[in-house]
Parts: structure tokens; sequence; C-alpha cells
């Protein structure tokens, strides 16, 4: 039935009748997994009967007991016939009403066509309602006419509904252009296009512009006839082709052999959602990634679409506050604006009236045809995708309006809700990380935040397209947000989720079938009762709630693989945690829990168990980091990939069990003492997959020895975190290839480590906090090949940096903190051409005198740094420590 599912999506797309048949086939599929998992429950509930004098012997509680459960076995089995007889009877349905193929050319056609009647309206848009192009089309045209003689591709890429048709056709029709170019022809690329079509398309065009005759039998050429006839009639000739919306990163190859390259200066433009496609195109090229409105440019355009008629395009104050809202909606795209506003332009400009279209959205797209074709527009980027990213997609409505998504919990939800396929040589984690990528690829994701290592720190999604999807995944039962209105308590809701916006908990919810409970609601108290409902749960993500004690319910949920009770107010895990075989993830961080129970040793199936938080106190400049007590024994859980932060309190056999758990891939360890040391580097030769270690010292004021006693460490560990005095830097560390960030923290080390550390290829990240007790840190030319991001922090004995003009090429931020005898910014600092970001915190004045704009003597090594922030705020650390990911 799922495979079924997968072929039949597209099928749904087009036809109202497939999309109902389609339905009933999943609330069969939900049936079935529904009766197979409570057949598990209970199967798991019955108790084997005891031995008694070497016979089998049934007690009469346990024969009761088994009655019991032999008659919802019972019931079961009529369930499964129940199911037969639904699937008999949806066949059945198929055959009566004669369902088409997903081939029939009818249907596929009929698609094509309104697609295209879309895409139409996007070239004939006047002069007067565009808004915010001129800056874009003016590099767009200054790319086609100027720079190199050879032939050079241009892309604009962007979002579905961000104007990227608009931009090009603007250029394109542009007078300078037209006279520039010799042949000119736009074609707007189907989604099922073939090649000979395309080009032939370009060719008729260029025949036409130029009053030529068509060729007799034109229309019936193959593609190798077309490439031959286009390639002559280019030759020596300076020509401009523009594709439209192009979808498949092969399309060039499918067509270059057709456009020679003559030195005229000739120009390939396409327009795509895909970043892809830009980057699949091996001639030279040019890439304009297209970006939404700015506020004031979407205010302008919204206004000309809402109030041309009455007010001359001039918003009325009384409606502002809601048209400032609605606006809110559009996210900048100007398909969105100018299909809301012209909806609004019909309606009484009355605040009532316009809160009523605010609200109700959602109705909106399905009764409007302007909206209608807003939808449609957008989910063409939804129908291109494959069958799992379609699900992955669908699953970012669960989150709340504005909401910014990290990228390792989508990525942890995806993986436990089996939407990630197995790759060959990639974790789980690893293989959604490149479905999160595809989807920023395709325009469909937008991303917030950019790490120092290019992956997405935080995404969100566009308003407008989560309206859509809500909409779209509520039809399908796939995701509930509670609030909503159509709610029924029956439905096969498999998803749900609570937001603030939802005002109370119903007392009676119950949702038997639920899969997926995720609650982004901290103002709402969560009662013990509100738990029995969810016997079948799989997954229960209550980050953030007001949750003071462990739900006694949550012991009953054995099929839960995914727990999080992040930012909870918990203290306490009870014993019967071990009831939950199938854990695969507790996420405990910054919670009040500081000591597991020994029935967190029965869960052989968990993989990732994180628990630590942090704190500042007076006295310290950097948080505290805190973390958790384990029993002894934790070395059974072989399944272990990530776990932090454990307290092992300086006992030996705690950090020997460590080296059992082969599979870690993140291990943080907290209160080691010296005598640690060598255990330490006994269990950690064992840890071959080892990425990312965070150790931390009973007191920073004791060396952490024996750490250069570790003869192999793991070969591929990225992330290094050591925060405990080290009399010298340990030797292997500078033999770490693929390391790409490092914290020394407390080490107070004499001989330089800048400059024992540059010829790390990787390193992208380092911090060096209250790490070195010299005046001097130096880094030589061709140091740091790769080094984007360096922390210079309270090294109180500094006086002086120097960086060879030649080191640090790609360096884009530095930070610099209570380093109290510093009085200038690094020698070199000039050179560094790619710095964005100087940070500057708790310096002495002569510092900050130094570099202040315009008049300060060392402002002319810093002026060309995007952004230089300068406090001198006491308690720096606490700003500082909140804008840095320092946990591992």
């Amino acid at each position: 039935m799922r495979s079924f599912l997968q072929d039949a999506e597209s099928r749904s797309e087009t036809e109202k009748g497939v999309e109902t048949w389609v339905k009933q086939v999943r609330d069969v599929a939900y049936d079935t997994e529904d009766i197979l998992d409570e057949f598990s429950l209970h199967l798991s509930l019955l108790s084997q009967p005891g031995r008694q004098n070497g016979n089998f012997v049934l007690s009469l509680p346990r024969f009761f007991h088994y009655i019991r459960h032999l008659r919802t076995r019972h019931r079961l089995a009529g369930q499964i016939e129940d199911v037969k007889m639904k699937i008999k009877d949806i066949s059945n349905r198929r055959n009566a009403f004669s369902f088409r193929r997903i081939e029939d050319a009818t249907s596929l056609s009929s698609t094509l066509n309104t697609w295209h009647d879309l895409r139409r309206a996007s070239l004939f848009i006047g002069e007067a309602d565009v808004v915010g192009i001129e800056n874009p089309k003016r590099v767009l045209i200054s790319w086609l006419l100027e720079g190199d003689r050879n032939l050079t591709a241009i892309s604009v890429v962007g979002t579905g509904g961000v104007g990227k048709t608009t931009l090009v056709k603007k250029a394109y029709d542009s007078q300078v252009v037209k006279k520039y170019f010799d042949c000119h022809a736009w074609i707007t690329v189907s989604k099922s296009f073939t090649a000979a079509e395309l080009l032939r398309s370009a060719l008729k065009e260029m025949l036409e512009e130029a009053k030529e005759i068509i060729p007799v039998g034109f229309d019936t050429m193959g593609e190798l006839q077309v490439v031959s006839k286009l390639k002559e009639y280019l030759q020596e000739k300076r020509y401009v082709v523009v594709f439209d919306d192009v979808w498949s990163t092969n399309s060039w190859e499918i067509m270059k052999f057709a456009f020679p390259n003559c030195c005229c200066g000739s120009r390939i433009v396409f327009t795509t959602r895909i970043s892809d496609v830009a980057a699949s195109i091996e001639i030279s090229s040019h890439v304009y990634h297209l970006q939404p409105l700015p506020e004031e440019d979407a205010w302008k355009l919204f206004c000309m679409k809402a109030f041309r008629r009455e007010s001359k395009g001039v918003c009325p104050k009384e409606l502002e506050s809601m048209s400032r809202s609605m606006l809110k909606k559009c996210g900048g795209l100007p398909l969105a604006i100018v299909a809301i506003g012209s909806l609004l332009s019909k309606k009484d400009k009355h605040v009532l009236e316009w809160k009523r279209v605010h609200d109700s959205l959602y109705s909106e797209m399905k009764s409007n045809s302007s909206l209608e074709s807003l939808e449609r527009i957008l989910l063409l980027s939804y129908h291109d995708l494959p069958y799992h990213l379609k699900c992955c997609f669908l699953y970012l409505s669960i989150f709340p309006e504005d909401y910014l998504i990290k990228r390792m919990k989508i990525i942890r939800l995806w993986v436990v809700e089996r939407f990630v396929e197995e790759k060959r040589g990639l974790t789980m984690e690893e293989a959604a990380e490149e479905y999160l990528n595809e989807l920023v690829s395709r325009s469909m994701i937008q991303v917030v935040q950019i790490d120092y290592f290019n992956r997405v720190r935080t995404c969100r999604v566009h308003d407008v397209m989560r309206e859509i999807i809500q909409l779209k995944s509520r039809n399908e039962s796939f995701v509930l947000i509670l609030n909503d209105k159509r709610m029924s308590l029956d439905e096969k809701i498999r998803r749900m989720a609570i937001h603030d916006s939802c005002e109370e908990l119903p007392l009676d919810l119950r949702f038997p079938s639920l899969r997926s409970l995720l609650v982004f609601a901290s103002s709402i108290s969560l009662g013990e009762a509100f738990f029995k409902g969810f016997r079948l749960l799989g997954l229960l993500e209550l980050d953030g709630t007001l949750l003071f004690e462990f739900p006694p319910e949550l012991s009953k949920m054995i099929h839960l693989r995914y727990l999080s009770l992040r930012r909870t107010r918990i203290r306490e895990l009870p014993e019967s945690i071990g009831k939950l075989k199938n854990l695969e993830i507790l996420d405990l961080k910054h919670t009040l829990i500081s000591t597991l129970p020994h029935g967190i040793l029965k869960l052989k199936h968990l993989f990732q168990l994180r628990g630590y938080g942090n704190s500042f106190h007076s006295s310290t400049h950097f948080p505290l980091t805190h973390g958790m007590s384990l029993p002894v024994g934790i070395g059974g859980l072989t399944k272990l990939q990530k776990l932090g932060n454990v307290e092992v309190n300086g006992n030996g056999d705690m950090v020997r069990e460590f080296g059992k758990l082969i599979e870690l891939k993140r291990l943080g360890i907290l209160q080691l003492t010296r005598e640690n040391g060598m255990d330490l580097c006994y269990a950690l030769e064992k840890l071959k997959h080892l990425s990312a270690l965070y150790m931390v010292s009973i007191r920073t004021t004791e060396p952490l020895l024996h750490l250069d006693s570790l003869s192999t460490p793991p070969r591929f560990i990225q992330r290094l975190y050591l925060k405990c005095r080290l009399p010298n830097l340990p030797k292997w560390i500078a033999s770490l290839s693929y390391l790409a960030k490092l914290v020394l923290q407390y080490s107070n080390l004499n001989d330089d480590p800048l400059k024992a550390l540059q010829g790390l290829p990787n390193l992208v990240v380092l911090e060096l906090r209250d790490a070195y007790a010299g005046e001097e840190l130096c880094c030589d030319v061709g140091g740091y090949p790769r080094l984007r991001k360096l922390g210079l922090l309270m090294l109180r004995q500094l006086k002086s940096v120097r960086m060879e003009q030649g080191s640090m090429p790609e360096l884009r931020g530095l930070d610099i903190a209570a380093c109290e005898k510093l009085e200038m910014v690094p020698l070199g600092i000039q050179h560094l051409r790619n710095l964005q970001d100087l940070t500057v915190w708790n310096m002495p004045d002569k510092f900050h005198q130094k570099i202040e704009r315009p008049h300060g003597e060392d402002f002319w090594r810093v002026q060309n740094v995007t952004n230089i922030q300068l406090s001198k705020y006491s308690s720096f650390h606490v700003a500082y420590a909140k804008s840095i990911g320092i946990i591992v």
C-alpha cells in the first residue's frame, strides 16, 4: 500500500476523483498500521507463564490475564478482516469508475495548459506594475552587454513567485538589448519538454523575427536535424536565448551542442528555482540570486494593488495595521503581494472585512481564482519533488508561523519519522542533511543563518507556502494543528502540533492513531491526564513546555522512539524509563536532571542520549557546563552514537566504560581529574568513529596529564573542546587533518598555540579562551588556509598579534575580548580581505580609541571590515556566550 501511495501521488495532482480514491487507500494503510502496532503493544504486555517444580503452570490471575489478551487478539483478527473488505471495495470502486492512468495524455495536456497559462501572465506585466527591479535589471543588462566575448550563461535563481520571469523579460525587452543582439528567442520550458521541441521553437522564433522562410518539413525534424540547423543558423551571429523556468539539471547538457561559441558575446539565460541548475552549467556563467522585495518596495507594490481605485495607491490609516499584517504573510514575494492585494482591492475597505480575509486565507485560496493561481504556481515546486522529499517538506507545516527551524532538530525528526532512506556510506543524519540541502537548492526553504562551515544553521518556510502546505497536509490527514476548527476527534490523524495560539486543550483529547505529537506551547500547562490518549505514540516533542514532573503515562508508550524533554523543569527520571525499549533519542538538554536511573541501561536501541546545560557565575568569564551522572554499565548501550555530557567525577571505571561504545560519534565528558588521563587515552583509542569530543577537568587549575599518551587518536575527529589546564599542547592535535573546530579553554599554554596549529589544513573555527600565558601570537604566511572564525578571549598577558600577509585568507570573523594588555588590533589585519565581522568586548580604552571611525590612528587597518562591534560592557561574557555555540 505504501508503494502504491508513492506511485499514485502524482495522479492526485490533477484528478479529483483519483485524489479521493488515494485518500481512501491511505486511510486503509493507516488502519493496517494501527492494527500491527496495537498487536505488538499487547504482545509486549502479555507476560510469560511462570515456572513451578519444573512444569509451566498458570496462576489464577495470570490465567484471566491470558484470557483477556486472547479476547484482544480475536478483536484484532476481526479488524484485519475488515481491512481486507475495505481494500476489496476500494479496488472495485476503481474499476467501476475507470480512473485514467497517469500516462493519460488528456490529463497531462490539461496540466501543462494550466501551467503555461499561469506562466504567461508574468510575461505581460506593464512597467507601472513593477516595483523594486531596477537594480537587478541594471546588473542583468550589464552581464548581457559587457564582459567576456565567449558564449556565457546567466542564471537567475529564486523561489517561485519572486519575479524571475518578470525581471528577465524586462531586461530582454529593453531597447539596448534588442539592438545589441542579432537574434533573440524566448522559450518557456515545460516540465516534460523534449530537446527537439525547445530547439525547434527557438529557431522558429529567430526565423520569424528575421522574416525568413521556415523550411519545408520543419515541424517533423528530429533532434539531430534541429541541432544541426540551429547551429548552422547561429554561426557568426551574436544571439541571446532565454530558457524560462528550467527544472532539470541536464537541460543544458541536452541542448548545448546547438549553440556555437563564435566569440561574439552571445548569451544563454536561464530562470530556475533550483540552484543546482546554475551550478551544472560548465561554460563561464553569472548567477543572480533574486531575493524577495525589501519592506519598502513590498509596501509600495501592495498599496498600488490594494488601493489603486479609491485612494490612488495610498493606504487609509485605519487599515494600515491590518495591511501590514497581511503584507507580512506575503514575505516579499511579488506574486503573493499582487494576488492578495488584488483580492483585497475588491473587498469593502473595512477592518473587520480585511480581518476575515486575513484569518481565512486557507478557504480563500480554494474559492478565489487569483489566490488559486498563486497556490498552483507555488505548488509546482512541491509537485516536482521526489516522494520522500514531499513527506519531508509537508512535515515543515508542523512548525508555528515565523518559527526558526534548527538544522539538527529537523534532521533528527525526519530520521525518527522514517522519512529518510538509507544511503550506503552515509549515516541517516548525513542523508537527511542532503535532503535539507536539496530543499534549499530548490528554493523551497528559506535559509536564515549559515554557520562558518557553510551549513544551514536555521531556516524557515515562507509564510504563504506554509499556509499552502498546512492546508495540503491537513487534507491528507498528514498533520493536524490542534486549533484547527475543522478538527474531528475520530479522524485518523498521524501527526499533531500544539502551538501557543491554541487557547486551551480539550479535556477529552483522544487520538488513538496518533504517531507524533509536537508541542510548541510554552504557555500551556500539560496535566497528567493529557498523556493518556496516545498509547501508539512514536515521537513526543515537549521542548520548553510547562512540565515539572515526568508524567507516569509516558512509561506506557512503548512505541516511543523519540522523547524530547528539553528545557522542561523536570528534575528526575523514574526507573520506569526502562520500559521504553524502542527509544532511540532521549533529549534532556537544559533540564534540571542531574542523575539518570539504572532503568536507562535497558534502552538497548538508544543512539542519542543528550543532557547538559550552562550557568553563569559572577567570578567566571565563561559559562559553566553541567552534565549528568550515569549508572555504571553504560558501556552496554552499544548503539549509542551521541552521548553528552557525562559527569564522571574522577571515576576511572566510568571513563573506561566509554571505550565499549565503539559506535560513538560525539562524546562529552565532565569532571575529569589528572588521574583519569591514562584511562581516557585508552578509551579514546577504541572510538574509531568519533567526530566530536568535549572534555572538561574537575578544576580549571588542575593539569589534565597524560594526554600525550594517546598514540592513535580518532583520525576523523572534526570538533575538539579541551577545557582544562595543559602543561603542553598535545602533539597529536596538530596531526588531526580533518579537525574543523578547536576550542582551548583554561589551558594556560606557554608556547604560541597560533603558530603551533597553523598547519591544520581544514581548521575553520579556532577559539583561544584563557588558553595562553605568553605575550605574542604569530601566524606565518600560508597558515590556516581555511580558517573563517578566530576568537582571542581573555588572554591576560597578550601584548601583540601578528598575521603575515598571505595567512588566514578565508577569515571572516574575528573576536577579541578581555585581553587586558593588548592595545592595538593584530598587525596585518588590513590584508584579511574576506574579514566581515570584527567583534570587540571589554578591551582597554586605548584599543577602542585606535580603531574608532574616522579618526582612530589604526582605523585604516580595519576600514574594509563590513561590521565592527565595539563594547565596554563589563559582563561581556554573558552576551558573548549567547552568541556562540560552545557546546559539542
